[in-house]
């Protein structure tokens, strides 16, 4: 539909004006998302779809937590992946993301855009600390209550307000999945600490009820990869690097999770005609695959906070059961 096209055009021109500048000729993706959550899998296509249209070397993509802290030539821009685990809701991944940032205070260094949830003041100052001894060091909010929260703590860094990467997805690996409705309504409820307790466990109007696909196959193939970095660790902290390993396991991320997760998520949505979601990623799919969509907020407003910013003029965007969005929630 055209207010569908017109809306991603305009979401992926505000991307490219912020982003192409600060980007060398040659980048590396050093936090690539190596597990099940295909909204972060979504925005990891983006990404490298994004670099590969504007012509951007892209020396390779390590998974988060596979970074081997290689040597880098100044030139190199090393990118971090956007997502919704910037804070200490997901502390894992910030963890790794500030030792990339402490091991690199050389490069350029360009997190793509972020939804911000902190829940401990302490660990703000922390962080924002850290992060402010890098003077090359480009952060990313995804929406407007995220980007105040940067602008107040993390403002010794370069900050900038600018859409979800995975609207830059290739729209080719789109078109097939659209105008494939069947009737039916997906009511898309995660299952994670994210969901908040007062979340409807069901809805009487929807066909499926369901979280992001995932199998059992695909869960023991990630322990195995797991089991795998583990030694590498052990190896490497006796200096023993294995650059086919990790060659090995950048050539299974990008063929067995990357390819193969985002095709089974735009598969997923395919035969739905109304989409209800307590997952953004699963909101912008919608758009994307353009489809009208009512989006249920997760712990901190991080849906509302993106509709609110981005697609408030999108009438298929609605917040469930109202015909206007909820004020934005600040975590």
């Amino acid at each position: 539909m055209e207010y569908f096209e017109n809306k991603i055009s305009e979401l992926r021109q505000i991307i490219a004006g912020h982003l192409k500048p600060l980007l060398s000729d040659r980048v590396i993706i050093a936090d690539a998302p190596y597990y099940s959550n295909i909204g972060d899998l979504l925005i990891w296509q983006g990404a490298e779809d994004f670099l590969h249209e504007n012509d951007f070397k892209l020396l390779g993509s390590y998974g988060a937590g596979y970074f081997p802290f290689p040597d880098l030539n100044k030139d190199v821009t090393i990118i971090l992946m956007g997502g919704g685990n910037f804070g200490d809701l997901w502390r894992p991944l910030q963890d790794n993301r500030l030792e990339i940032i402490k091991r690199y205070p050389d490069n350029r260094i360009v997190m793509l855009p972020q939804s911000i949830c902190y829940q401990e003041n302490e660990l703000i100052e922390k962080d924002a600390d850290l992060m402010a001894s890098h003077s090359d060091l480009h952060l990313f909010a995804r929406d407007q209550a995220s980007y105040d929260m940067l602008s107040v703590n993390f403002n010794r860094n370069h900050i900038y307000l600018a859409p979800d990467m995975a609207f830059c997805i290739n729209p080719s690996l789109l078109e097939c999945h659209r105008n494939r409705e069947a009737g039916k309504t997906l009511f898309l409820l995660r299952s994670d600490k994210e969901l908040p307790q007062d979340a409807p466990m069901a809805l009487q109007e929807a066909d499926v009820t369901s979280d992001w696909p995932t199998s059992e196959y695909f869960e023991l193939m990630i322990r195995n990869l797991k089991r795998v970095r583990r030694i590498l660790r052990d190896l490497r902290r006796y200096g023993i690097r294995l650059r086919i390993v990790d060659r090995a396991i950048r050539i299974f991320g990008k063929r067995f999770i990357l390819d193969s997760l985002t095709r089974k998520g735009s598969e997923f949505m395919e035969p739905f005609s109304r989409v209800v979601t307590t997952r953004l990623h699963t909101m912008i799919l919608s758009v994307l695959l353009h489809k009208p969509v009512e989006y249920i907020d997760n712990t901190y407003g991080k849906l509302s906070a993106f509709a609110d910013t981005w697609l408030h003029d999108l009438p298929e965007v609605k917040a469930y059961g109202r015909d206007k969005a909820p004020s934005t929630k600040i975590c």
